[in-house]
C-alpha cells in the first residue's frame, strides 16, 4: 500500500482479462479495501473493453510492465496455470503482494519456489481458494468447531457435472503444457482444499483411481479418491467432468449428527439452515481478505497454507499413474506440527 496512507486502498493490478478476471473486477466495485488500478493482457480487444467497462486508465500489454509499475502495490494473477509460478516469482521480486488464482501452481516444486521467493521478498502470497468464502462451508466449519455433530468420523464430498463443454472456448484446459489436468487441478484444488480448511489438518496418505476417454478429452474425466488427514478423518471425494447430472455436496458424519453442505444451503441433522449462495459476495469477501493480510502479513489461504492442498494434488497425480496410495511425506513433505 501507500507508504503516506495506512488506510488508503490496496492498488492491485490485474493480469488477464478472462472470464475470471470479470468475477474480481466486478466484486471489487463492493470493496472500499482495494482499488484496481492497472490491468494487463496480450489482446488489445480484451483489454480495451474490461478497461472500459471498469474505468482503469493504466493498460498493460505485457504482464512484466505491469509488476513493475508503480501504480500498483499488488497483484491479481488470472493466466493458465503454467504461468502462475513465473509471474508469482517476478511479482515479488518487484516488490509485490499476490494474489494468485487457484490452482496456486502445476506441481509442488513451483509450489515451494513461490513460497521461498515471497518470503524472501518479505510480501504476501495468497490462493484465491474461494470455496473457503462460500456461507455454507463458512456457517458448517464454524458448526463442527462448536461441537454441534460431535467428532467427525467420515466425509464424502461430490463435485459431479459435465464441465467439458463449458470449456470449449478456452483450449487451454485441454493443453497439458499450460493445464496439468483440468478435473483434478482445476476443480480438485477448490474439492481438496475446503476439506483441509474445514477440519484444520493436513492430509497424511491418499489413493486414487480414474477414468480417461480421450476420444472426448485428454484428461480425467472421473475421479475416485480417498484422503486419510493428520487428525484421523478420513475423506471420500469424487470428481467428474461428464456428468449428466450436476451435484456438489459434501455428507460429514459425528458421533453426534450428521451434517451435509450444498452449494447453497446446509443442513445439521436434518434440519435447514439458511445460506444463499452469491459468487460476487463471496470473491469481494476474498478480496478484503487479501487486503487484510497485507496489512497485517497473515493471509488465510496463503502460499504456505495452501502448500497443503497441493501436496495432495501432487500425491493423487502420482496415485493415479500407480494406483497404489501415497504417503506424502515420500513426496519430501514435512509437516512443522
Amino acid at each position: 500500500m501507500p507508504a503516506n496512507s495506512e488506510h488508503a486502498a490496496l492498488r492491485i493490478g490485474v493480469i488477464g482479462c478472462g472470464s475470471i478476471s470479470r468475477r474480481h473486477l466486478q466484486a471489487s466495485t463492493d470493496v472500499s479495501e482495494v482499488e484496481i488500478t492497472a490491468l494487463s493482457s496480450r489482446s488489445k480487444a480484451a483489454l480495451d473493453e474490461v478497461s472500459g467497462d471498469y474505468g482503469i486508465s493504466s493498460k498493460f500489454n505485457d504482464w512484466r510492465e505491469l509488476v513493475r509499475s508503480d501504480v500498483v502495490d499488488a497483484v491479481l494473477i488470472c493466466l493458465p496455470d503454467n504461468l502462475h509460478a513465473t509471474v508469482t516469482i517476478e511479482a515479488v521480486r518487484w516488490g509485490k503482494h499476490v494474489l494468485v488464482e487457484k490452482p496456486m501452481s502445476c506441481n509442488l516444486a513451483e509450489c515451494e519456489s513461490m513460497i521461498r521467493a515471497s518470503d524472501e521478498a518479505g510480501v504476501v502470497l495468497m490462493v484465491a481458494q474461494s470455496t473457503r468464502q462460500e456461507d455454507s462451508h463458512r456457517r458448517a466449519k464454524s458448526m463442527i468447531q462448536e461441537g454441534r455433530i460431535g467428532a467427525v468420523n467420515n466425509v464424502v464430498r461430490r463435485r459431479l457435472g459435465n464441465i467439458i463443454d463449458t470449456v470449449t472456448d478456452k483450449p487451454w484446459f485441454a493443453d497439458p503444457a499450460q493445464c496439468r489436468d483440468l478435473l483434478l487441478y482445476g476443480l480438485g484444488s477448490h474439492e481438496y482444499d475446503a476439506l483441509l480448511w474445514l477440519f484444520e489438518s493436513e492430509a497424511q496418505e491418499v489413493v486414487a483411481t480414474g477414468q480417461r476417454r480421450p476420444e472426448i478429452w485428454p484428461g480425467w474425466i472421473a475421479i475416485d479418491s480417498s484422503m486419510m488427514l493428520r487428525n484421523g478423518i478420513v475423506c471420500t471425494v469424487l470428481l467428474s467432468a461428464k456428468s449428466d447430472e450436476n451435484h456438489w455436496d459434501t455428507q460429514i458424519e459425528g458421533t453426534e449428527g450428521s451434517m451435509t453442505i450444498y452449494g447453497d444451503r446446509l443442513t445439521v441433522s436434518g434440519q435447514d439452515v439458511d445460506t444463499p449462495r452469491d459468487v460476487v459476495a463471496s470473491f469481494a469477501a476474498q478480496l478484503r481478505e487479501f487486503a487484510h493480510g497485507v496489512r497485517t502479513g497473515q493471509p488465510g489461504p496463503s502460499g504456505e497454507n495452501v502448500h497443503a492442498t497441493m501436496a495432495v494434488l501432487e500425491g493423487l497425480h502420482e496415485s493415479l499413474q500407480s494406483g497404489l496410495p501415497l504417503q506424502l511425506v515420500e513426496l519430501g513433505v514435512r509437516w512443522s506440527r
